[in-house]
């Protein structure tokens, strides 16, 4: 079967990522190569850039570019187009139009109506005006990153028949190697997220600063860039967080890391799946996370970790704790996450994306 996979990012190597997303799609770009489809990747770049004025620009540009291509050039003849972003959703269906292939669009989260929040005033009405005319797209499939990416898009107006809900996934058994690292000597916590305010990193930098009373040697690990990178590090250096900012690293040095710290925290207030939580527990690393709906999702309730009320850093302090001086818990909490991340194993995850492809 010939695919063509519309995204915005996709890094050419697996050295480096800078997000769930761009994951997906090469993982699902190498689980097609493998099983011998022929796979052809559009993107406007290898890695991810954080919204400004200049990205919208360069997103209009890539927009119009492929859209004089579809219109005026002979294009070849596949069998399936997706979309897996703003950007890309309208490429896609009218690719998939135009040579009358089947078009699907992979939804890992809605932004309706809160883009310009999430985003800033110009990218974010580039994606609230893009998300407003794809929902409407007579697609052939629309894949949701989880249930509750496809509740949004019903309550959005999306048919519910034509949603198929996959998550995402990890390789379990290559990523369960890195299990052989030994824990940190001091109690480390781990966040690896891009730095943008939704994601409330200041509220873990809170936490840890809390913990100094009843654990004063605990260390915080932040793996990530963004925009907020300089204020959080201003915040702990004033609060005297033994924090480390270690910005984007190495695959290698990111499972490394993730190993050998003892909690990963993803306290982010908005996620479409948030893959870096089962990455964490496929290692044997419980997680901590804020309590929103896709979180208790993923974690099946809180199997592998515990939630804390969102944006309430004493209570995610309090939850860092407990995990930190009940051995029997976190003993527990490990073993949990391990056999929960079974059912992502990313070659299960493909395996239905492709039987989609045939229905």
């Amino acid at each position: 079967m010939k695919i063509v996979l519309f995204t915005e990012f996709f890094p050419r190597n697996d050295k480096y990522f800078t997000g769930g997303v761009e994951v997906r799609v090469r993982r699902l770009y190498e689980y097609l190569k493998k099983t011998k489809h022929d796979v052809a990747v559009v993107s406007r770049s290898e890695g991810y850039s954080f919204n400004s004025p200049l990205t919208a620009i360069q997103r209009i540009f890539f927009f119009f570019r492929w859209i004089a291509k579809i219109i005026f050039t002979r294009l070849p003849t596949v069998d399936v187009v997706e979309g897996t972003n703003f950007t890309t959703y309208i490429l896609a269906f009218i690719y998939a139009k135009k040579i009358k292939a089947k078009a699907i669009a992979w939804y890992p989260d809605v932004f309706l109506g809160k883009a310009i929040e999430r985003l800033g005033f110009i990218n974010g009405l580039l994606t609230e005006i893009s998300e407003r005319i794809s929902v409407r797209l007579p697609w052939d499939k629309i894949i949701a990153l989880s249930e509750e990416t496809k509740k949004k898009l019903i309550e959005a107006g999306v048919d519910r028949r034509k949603i198929e809900v996959i998550y995402g996934g990890v390789d379990y058994n290559s990523y369960n190697a890195y299990s052989r690292y030994s824990k940190f000597k001091t109690p480390t916590i781990i966040c690896i997220s891009r730095l943008v305010k939704y994601k409330r990193i200041q509220d873990l930098i809170l936490a840890v600063y809390l913990l100094k009373d009843t654990i004063p040697n605990t260390r915080l690990i932040v793996v990530g860039e963004g925009p907020e990178k300089d204020k959080l590090k201003v915040k702990s250096e004033k609060l005297k967080v033994k924090a480390e900012f270690f910005g984007r690293v190495s695959e290698e040095k990111k499972w490394e890391l993730l190993s050998k710290s003892h909690i990963h925290v993803l306290p982010s207030a908005i996620e479409g799946f948030g893959l870096v939580t089962i990455e964490a527990l496929s290692v044997g690393t419980p997680v901590v996370n804020a309590d929103i709906p896709i979180n208790k999702e993923v974690l099946n309730g809180s199997k592998g970790g515990l939630l804390y009320e969102l944006g309430d850093y004493v209570d995610l302090s309090e939850k860092l704790e407990e995990l930190l001086t009940d051995q029997k818990l976190y003993d527990r909490k490990a073993e949990e996450g391990l056999e929960l991340v079974k059912k992502y194993d990313w070659d299960k995850v493909n395996k239905k994306y492709e039987h989609l492809l045939f229905n």
